[in-house]
């Protein structure tokens, strides 16, 4: 298996960050909005960043910038004890192509991710043909983007209600665009595009099931990389599931593999 070089692991934690910090930003937001200060928390432990939602187990991660969070795993497992879900930890790229190993008890191999980017956004425009009209949502859509997105990314029934009330917020956000994928007068997808400075992350973009495979999420990506240059950025990052259609997607888009990185379920349940 390839080495990878010093460089391209460092923009790959880079992506990381970028990643954690999109998580962190949500879940402050939603703690603030709508008083959850009992339900979310949001903590530095080493070198780590831990989410904890008692509500959704899909926040409950541990995002690791470096190989120093093997000393800090008995404090992140406590950190999770006692809750719902346990967590996934979200393993350091490393030039060992992020093969990392977590002997205890507990803790079992989970997925496998790619992160990705680009130094220079503005070199990825390109203007294909699409069936797709893509656009921001007007103040109107705004329920209907949402429930599209807990759609693309199947979410419980049960969960829906809530999540509306914690995503509305989200509109508020400065940092944050959103976009809907038209076909016709049907909606097909939804995406969301995250600026800091001079780096942007694609974030959350997803064609609805009817339209996979229909080039709905390569117009979505197209839309949030032109998106990202105009409003100046140039470093451009994501992630996705190794070897799935949106790694896909993206490298074909112009994105470039820069790490990956394996990720740990931890169930407090199964360890000692």
């Amino acid at each position: 298996m390839r080495v990878r070089p010093v460089q391209e692991v460092a923009v790959a934690v880079e992506a990381l960050q970028h990643v954690a910090r999109y998580d962190s930003m949500r879940l402050e937001t939603y703690r603030e909005k709508e008083n959850l200060a009992d339900r979310i928390c949001v903590s530095s432990i080493g070198s780590t960043v831990a989410l904890r939602f008692d509500d959704v187990g899909y926040f409950n991660r541990v995002y690791c910038a470096d190989q120093n969070f093997f000393e800090e795993l008995p404090e992140i497992e406590a950190f999770y004890r006692g809750g719902p879900f346990g967590c996934e930890l979200v393993a350091p790229p490393s030039e060992e192509c992020g093969n990392v190993s977590i002997s205890r008890p507990g803790w079992a191999p989970a997925h496998r991710y790619a992160w990705l980017c680009h130094p220079n956004c503005s070199s990825l425009w390109s203007v294909q043909p699409t069936p797709f009209a893509i656009r921001p949502p007007k103040p109107s859509e705004r329920r209907q983007f949402l429930l599209a997105y807990l759609r693309a990314f199947e979410a419980q029934e049960d969960r829906i209600p809530a999540a509306l009330r914690n995503m509305r917020h989200l509109f508020d956000r400065p940092e944050l665009d959103f976009l809907m994928a038209w076909h016709g007068q049907t909606l097909a997808g939804i995406a969301i595009l995250m600026r800091c400075g001079s780096t942007a992350l694609l974030c959350a973009g997803a064609a609805l099931p009817e339209f996979r495979e229909r080039g709905c999420h390569a117009a979505l990506l197209a839309a949030r990389i032109r998106l990202a240059s105009e409003a100046g950025c140039r470093q451009i990052y994501s992630w996705a599931e190794l070897g799935g259609q949106s790694h896909a997607n993206m490298e074909k888009a112009g994105l470039e593999l820069a790490g990956t990185t394996t990720t740990w379920r931890y169930s407090p349940e199964n360890g000692e």
